[in-house]
């Protein structure tokens, strides 16, 4: 019976180990006169458990696929300042996302983006900013209650 790695063996290992910044920090940022997609971008990972509500303005990028479209995603937020990954806890494709985008930039020579973290994932979000429309988008509270 043959055996299954995990999906990101088929990718190379991550070799920068990207800054994370907890939910405070972020939404503190969002609050700010910083403007979303210019002096940041927040990018969900989630596939198959994403659902629940987001960081407000976050986009949906798969992480099982994220390493196939770094070209793209390098070339659209190059000169974006922070680009914020994250998944349910931020233990795992939100961070090996942020590293694949970090390496990305550091092989390319490009110092105008960085990759982070956004620590604690989605959980830490929505436990502190459920309620909080101004950094939560489409909440569910059926789903957080599985």
């Amino acid at each position: 019976m043959a055996t299954t790695g995990n999906w990101w063996d088929a990718y190379p290992a991550p070799k920068a180990t990207p800054e994370r910044w907890t939910h405070e920090q972020v939404a503190e940022l969002i609050r700010s006169n910083a403007v979303n997609g210019v002096d940041y971008a927040i990018v969900d990972v989630r596939r198959a458990d994403f659902g629940g509500g987001t960081v407000k303005g976050a986009l949906n990028v798969h992480a099982q696929t994220f390493y196939d479209e770094l070209p793209e995603f390098v070339a659209k937020h190059k000169t974006v300042s922070k680009v914020f990954f994250f998944c349910n806890s931020s233990n795992g494709r939100g961070p090996r996302s942020a590293a694949w985008y970090q390496d990305r930039l550091d092989e390319q020579g490009i110092t105008t983006s960085k990759g982070m973290v956004l620590a604690g994932g989605i959980k830490a979000w929505v436990a502190s900013y459920k309620d909080d429309l101004d950094l939560t988008e489409g909440y569910d509270a059926a789903f957080w209650a599985k």
